[in-house]
């Protein structure tokens, strides 16, 4: 995954994609956007550029190349908030734990509340 955080602009034109369930061409794009008073040069900026960071992933067909996402809305935050949780607390889990709580350290009842947490996380990965 690429390790570029995206600008609000290219996270809105992500957003798009995120939300599509098959490849885009640059039209639907602009008919997309058309509304927000993006126009066609801005648009090919922005495929290109998320193109050039590993954001979307570009295919030929034809005269039309067609723009999928290289990895999921999902997996984007989660790449985000492990990036952040580390810068800011390092690899400690009791420390990342801790801050969630707003606390400077875990009481046995915070604890308790994240083992039921990791119960159920637990459970649900079985269930996949």
């Amino acid at each position: 995954m690429s390790k570029y955080k995206l600008s609000p602009s290219e996270l809105e034109f992500m957003e798009f994609f995120w939300n599509s369930t098959e490849g885009k061409c640059k039209q639907d794009v602009v008919d997309f956007f058309s509304s927000s008073g993006k126009d066609g040069n801005t648009i090919s900026f922005f495929l290109s550029k998320l193109s050039k960071k590993g954001f979307l992933i570009p295919r030929r067909e034809g005269r039309n190349f067609f723009y999928t996402p290289a990895f999921s809305k999902r997996q984007y935050d989660q790449t985000l908030i492990n990036e952040t949780l580390g810068r800011t607390y390092g690899s400690s889990l009791e420390m990342i734990l801790a801050g969630f709580c707003g606390k400077t350290s875990v009481s046995s009842k915070d604890i308790d509340r994240i083992r039921g947490w990791l119960k159920e996380l637990e459970q649900e990965l079985g269930e996949e």
